[in-house]
């Protein structure tokens, strides 16, 4: 028979049972219950030790975290580290698309050699705006040479080009005969420039 101690009740007395089967700290718990000084002498050094320092191990994550940001400023280059580096807009040349072949616009569209792109003879184009308002472009690229003696023409079109941009695109002129690396191709430029904004009713 469980002898109750004194000023405790039989419930108590059964918390106490079970605290003392899961070990120091739930005994610590428990024997707070009731408003009753706790009895430290019977703690292990290691549950006094891991009550003590609660304080301690929550501050080393903060301490660490403080320390890797601190790497990080001083790591980090002069100025705002996330300002890019490399604002300009491309321009034309910026492409890589080579020689101009043909200009239009007073330069302002540009064509250059033939190439072949996924199968398809293809005549690659830039619009860039040199203006100060936004301008669209329609122009029809003419081709004269290759396989076929007449010429052939495809219109592109490039709408609302900003101000100091520049559009790339390319036209397909697979149909027109005419192959790449060679010099018996030859190209035109036709080019309307109008307000993508203006009523055209």
């Amino acid at each position: 028979m469980t002898k109750i101690l004194p000023g405790r009740t039989r419930a108590s007395a059964r918390l106490l049972l079970v605290a003392m089967a899961a070990g120091p700290l739930a005994l610590t718990a428990c024997s707070n219950e009731g408003s009753h000084q706790a009895d430290t002498s019977t703690q292990t050094p290691s549950s006094a030790t891991a009550l003590a320092k609660p304080s301690d191990t929550a501050s080393a994550p903060n301490k660490a975290a403080q320390d890797a940001a601190a790497q990080r400023a001083a790591a980090a280059a002069s100025g705002d580290p996330v300002q890019p580096t490399n604002t300009a807009v491309p321009d034309p040349k910026d492409y890589g698309f080579g020689k101009a072949a043909a200009t239009g616009a007073h330069g302002e569209v540009v064509a250059y050699a033939p190439r072949l792109v996924s199968g398809r003879v293809v005549v690659p184009l830039t619009f860039h705006n040199g203006g100060d308002q936004r301008v669209a472009y329609t122009v029809t690229v003419t081709v004269v040479g290759g396989r076929q003696k007449s010429p052939f023409s495809v219109v592109e079109k490039a709408g609302n080009v900003w101000p100091g941009t520049t559009w790339p695109t390319q036209a397909d002129i697979t149909a027109s005969g005419a192959t790449v690396g060679t010099s018996d191709t030859n190209i035109s430029l036709k080019v309307v420039q109008y307000d993508p904004f203006a009523d055209t009713n």
